[in-house]
């Protein structure tokens, strides 16, 4: 065991005033050692990650946070028999472990930052299953200067012009490029704040395919967030989505919503503009799935209240509509 993968430990076994001490050590180790590798378990897979990394902390913290995959995985698997997964902003490859349920799944893995690529890489490059690419994910295709700014686990690549060269191609083409994934049930998407380009580069994939789509909702520094996320949310209509399962940033269910009215998200929206709220994951799937993994996930979020609160929330759960 490396040293750095130790602080981490110690960092999330402690508490009080001992976890207070294991995360200055582990700052001061992420600023001497410019932020070394470390490898923890990750939703029962040994990864390597940056010890700045964010998401063990998180799935410590927060009992739903990123534990959607799996149970989405699991609803692939027994409705539809196999599961074909494209994960744009891979990261390391932690989406990849929560989906992976037998080595029959196959994934397609696209991240640009160079650093969790190798990570990524390094992760699952001895897995014929898993293929890495590293173009960048957009609404078009060619070139252009980009930099990219890490921060704790999360990257964001912004045009530049004091940054590098890089090529940038829609899902589309890349899927051409990986015929495999032409078959792709999921498409996960994950890229501080370029999430809408991804989906309206996907037109093909997703007006053939109506795969299960989950993607985050997050203004960063774009201006036209609320413009481009209902523009989004029509475009999945248009490709012939009618529903989506709303999300909190730690994972807690929010509601299913129709895409024919968006007044309820314009709700949101605001209040997430006018608060510390953070983001929004949306869930896109075809109706029948739909319909079907909302009422499984009324009863996975009631099956996890504490007794005292069980009452409560059964009573509400058994009114809550699952059909229009």
């Amino acid at each position: 065991m490396n040293l750095a993968t130790a602080v981490y430990k110690q960092y999330l076994e402690s508490r009080g005033i001992k976890r207070r001490v294991w995360r200055i050590v582990r700052e001061v180790l992420v600023r001497l050692f410019s932020d070394p590798t470390c490898a923890l378990s990750v939703h029962g897979k040994l990864l390597k990650l940056p010890l700045s990394h964010a998401l063990p902390y998180n799935l410590e913290r927060f009992p739903f946070y990123d534990r959607l995959p799996r149970r989405l995985s699991e609803f692939l698997h027994k409705k539809q028999g196999y599961l074909c997964c494209i994960d744009v902003g891979a990261n390391v490859g932690d989406t990849i472990a929560a989906f992976y349920m037998n080595d029959r799944d196959a994934f397609l893995a696209i991240e640009p930052n160079t650093t969790f690529n190798k990570l990524l890489s390094d992760n699952w490059g001895g897995h014929e299953n898993v293929t890495v690419v590293s173009d960048i994910c957009s609404s078009s295709n060619g070139e252009d200067v980009f930099a990219i700014q890490e921060n704790k686990g999360t990257a964001s690549i912004l045009q530049a012009a004091n940054g590098a060269r890089m090529s940038k191609r829609t899902l589309d083409e890349i899927v051409s490029s990986n015929p495999f994934a032409a078959n792709a049930n999921a498409l996960k998407i994950d890229t501080d704040g370029h999430d809408f380009e991804v989906i309206a580069g996907s037109e093909g994939l997703l007006s053939r395919n109506l795969p299960a789509v989950l993607f985050e909702c997050d203004a960063f520094q774009n201006v036209s967030y609320v413009e481009d996320c209902l523009k989004t949310l029509d475009f999945l209509k248009q490709r012939g989505f009618h529903y989506f399962l709303l999300y909190n940033n730690t994972g807690n269910l929010m509601g299913r919503h129709s895409l024919s009215d968006l007044a309820p998200l314009r709700n949101l929206l605001f209040f997430q503009l006018t608060s510390s709220f953070e983001y929004f994951d949306i869930l896109v799937m075809k109706d029948e799935d739909i319909h079907q993994f909302y009422r499984a996930e009324i009863d996975y979020f009631v099956d996890k209240m504490p007794d005292k609160l069980l009452q409560h929330t059964a009573i509400i759960a058994a009114a809550l509509p699952t059909r229009d």
